[in-house]
């Protein structure tokens, strides 16, 4: 059986030791360990490898081949050491069969370990030099002198490299160090639980993650590592959904049905089933004296907005103010100019606040605000400014939240915690994710699209056909439609892509020439982004050549046709919202993605775009095809905070962690018992003492 070499007790290290002072390491590794993100033994243990190698197990020397993975067995006979620069040390092993060289670079450590008599197993990548094997930088296990020769296949790690270090240094290095580090890794959990659900401890995990010995190991160490990190994470969010609900207070809304009556003689429109049962769910929490905090999340034109409305009039029927907050002007004024459609009639003074308003409007919006007479304010960030007083806000409306920086979303959190708050998406999300990305938050999903909704025929065609796309374009304006064409730059630049004002000039002056065009990106004025938009909602533009500023907020029922240039440079969410501006009315409707002929073949997600016109859909691909580890997103400092993303969809893990946690929770709400002293300590490490983790994006 194999046994493993004990390193010397007097080098003691700890999981928060610098990296340097790991075994095989030093000042010169320990920068390019550095480089890689690791900075101390707790980071050189949570270095994964990226894959695994499958060994030919045992093989004797004789048969080895060049450019094999192979374990070789047999005892060392001679050693070498050669200290000039680059150091090495070499040994000989011989079996039954023949010898082999083995070589380790800048490792003469090993002279004190690998002497003449000892019997060993070494793993790695076979070469040949002058006719004799060798294998450089091998994994070495020392044997029993009655061990059986084994004659299984084995993994190796592969470690992410990185500058002057290999995956098989790398590996070395951590395989001389789990002995001294393993010891130091504390239990969250009891074991009994986690063998009820056929998990291992975390000591455990970390041995096997990098010792696997076979695939079965590798997905028990994975899912087991995986589950204690969930657990973290939904500990910290359930925590801090505990003090929201528990210790914060907030004004319960009336939402009996004579509001609800009222509300609804507002709407020209019966509304989904979907749509009633979210809020449904909204009328429960608007009546609790806890903080409503609730993500709705459905996909392009399925009627968030009007759920929103509803909540915020809920407020101004209870005498409080509501705020629906935007992260570009061109959102905002389309949530304003959509419910000022809502609201004509009704006596709910409705304002718009952004930074590019007159200083005049602004006064005059900040006084209203302050004194209670404007109900319902539609803004941007101005709208989180000091200078912004409310008299009563009861209703904060959120529009994709992850579009607002680090900061902006620290305000909100600070700033209104004690106020209902509903955050919007349209980039909806599988549900286990959703515990995850919005792990604070309920999660209510408009699943149905309102009746009369267009289907949209999307094509991908080659750029070359760009003549054959714009004749369909000044086609469809000739009978009275109107278009949109997008572009990812307002300039040429040295990536040589097309440019939106380029563009705009060929257009008026070549295929449509007879016919207005207007331009909009975000070099342009606010007033005039605002004029031109107002224009193309009026028909009095017929073509808006545009950047991505229009990629959410923009609502013209006329508009049958959307040409997105260099669609390949676009995201798969991107591509969908953008597609989301047209079939918004009666008329059959077109989204053309255009993308460079090579290779001549669309790229797949412009073939996901093609295949799938749900939302949903569309969410599932992306994390297919970029990963999930961009939307997870990664702490400000230190390791990871989600090591496991492609994990997040295991119908398992992530909801038996919130179960745990949950029970976690309810026993312990602050998380302080003794028996959860090493969750505690986690956390207030991984987290701070915010615990706020579950920021929405």
């Amino acid at each position: 059986m194999a046994g493993e070499s004990a390193p010397s007790t007097s080098h003691l290290l700890s999981l928060d030791s610098p990296v340097q002072f790991a075994l095989g390491v030093g000042p010169k590794r320990a920068e390019a360990f550095r480089a890689l993100g690791v900075e101390t033994c707790g980071d050189l243990l949570d270095f994964f490898p990226r894959d695994y190698a499958q060994s030919q197990g045992h093989v004797p020397v004789q048969q080895l081949q060049s450019g094999q993975l192979a374990g070789v067995q047999g005892e060392i006979i001679q050693t070498r050491a050669v200290r000039r620069r680059p150091s090495r040390f070499e040994a000989l092993l011989e079996d039954a069969s023949g010898r082999c060289v083995l070589t380790w670079f800048n490792q003469m450590f090993m002279a004190e370990k690998l002497v003449p008599g000892v019997r060993v197993r070494a793993s790695g990548k076979v070469t040949f030099f002058n006719g004799r094997a060798q294998m450089l930088q091998p994994r070495i296990e020392w044997l029993h002198d009655d061990s059986a020769v084994d004659q299984s296949p084995e993994l190796i790690p592969v470690y992410p490299a990185g500058g002057d270090l290999s995956s098989r240094v790398i590996g070395s290095i951590i395989e001389k160090n789990i002995p001294l580090l393993l010891p130091h890794i504390h239990e969250w959990i009891a074991g009994d639980l986690l063998a009820s659900r056929r998990l291992i401890s975390r000591r455990k995990a970390y041995e096997l993650i990098h010792r696997p010995g076979a695939w079965k190991f590798v997905q028990t160490a994975r899912h087991s590592l995986a589950f204690h990190e969930f657990l973290l994470h939904q500990l910290a969010v359930g925590m801090k959904r505990h003090h929201q609900q528990q210790l914060e207070s907030a004004q319960a809304l009336r939402t009996d049905d004579v509001v609800d009556k009222r509300i609804r003689a507002l709407l020209p429109f019966t509304l989904t089933a979907a749509q009633e049962r979210v809020i449904t769910q909204l009328r429960h929490d608007l009546a609790a004296r806890h903080p409503m905090n609730r993500l709705v999340q459905g996909d392009v034109g399925s009627g968030k907005t009007v759920v929103a409305l509803y909540a915020m009039l809920s407020a101004v029927a209870a005498g409080a103010q509501a705020a629906l907050l935007a992260p570009t002007e061109v959102l905002a004024q389309q949530h304003l100019f959509s419910l000022e459609q809502f609201l004509a009639g009704s006596r709910v003074k409705i304002a718009l606040l952004t930074a590019a308003i007159s200083d005049a409007a602004r006064r005059k919006t900040l006084a209203g605000i302050q004194d209670g007479s404007i109900g319902l304010v539609v803004g941007t960030h101005a709208i989180l400014t000091d200078a912004v007083q409310f008299q009563n806000i009861a209703m904060l409306v959120v529009d994709e939240q992850h579009k607002f920086g680090v900061q902006q979303r620290a305000v909100i959190r600070g700033r209104y915690a004690a106020v209902h708050t509903l955050v919007m998406t349209a980039t909806p999300i599988p549900r286990t994710l959703a515990m995850a990305v919005f792990g604070d938050l309920d999660v209510s999903t408009i699943d149905e699209l309102p009746p009369g909704r267009q289907p949209i025929a999307t094509r991908a065609v080659p750029a070359g056909r760009r003549a054959e796309v714009y004749a369909y374009l000044l086609k469809q304006v000739q009978a009275g439609r109107q278009g949109y064409v997008v572009l990812p730059a307002i300039d040429e630049n040295a990536a040589e892509l097309r440019g939106a004002t380029r563009t705009y000039n060929e257009l008026k002056e070549g295929e449509l020439a007879n016919y207005r065009v207007g331009l909009l990106h975000g070099r342009i004025d606010a007033p005039l982004r605002r004029e031109v938009m107002e224009q193309f909602r009026a028909g009095k533009l017929d073509v808006l050549v545009s950047t991505s500023i229009i990629e959410v907020g923009v609502d013209v029922p006329n508009a049958t046709v959307m040409i997105i240039e260099h669609a390949e440079r676009f995201g798969l969410a991107q591509l969908h919202q953008l597609r989301g501006r047209v079939g918004r009315g009666s008329h059959k409707s077109a989204c053309i993605l255009l993308f460079e002929n090579d290779p001549p073949e669309p790229p797949p997600r412009l073939a996901a775009m093609i295949k799938y016109s749900s939302g949903f859909d569309i969410a599932q691909e992306d994390l297919k095809i970029r990963g999930m580890g961009e939307i997870v997103g990664e702490r400000q400092s230190g390791r990871p905070d989600m090591r496991f993303p492609d994990l997040l969809l295991d119908p398992f893990l992530l909801p038996a962690a919130r179960e745990v946690a949950r029970a976690i929770i309810k026993a312990d709400p602050h998380v302080i018992a003794p028996e959860n002293g090493e969750l505690r300590r986690e956390l207030s490490a991984r987290f701070k003492e915010a615990l706020t983790l579950a920021d929405v994006g």
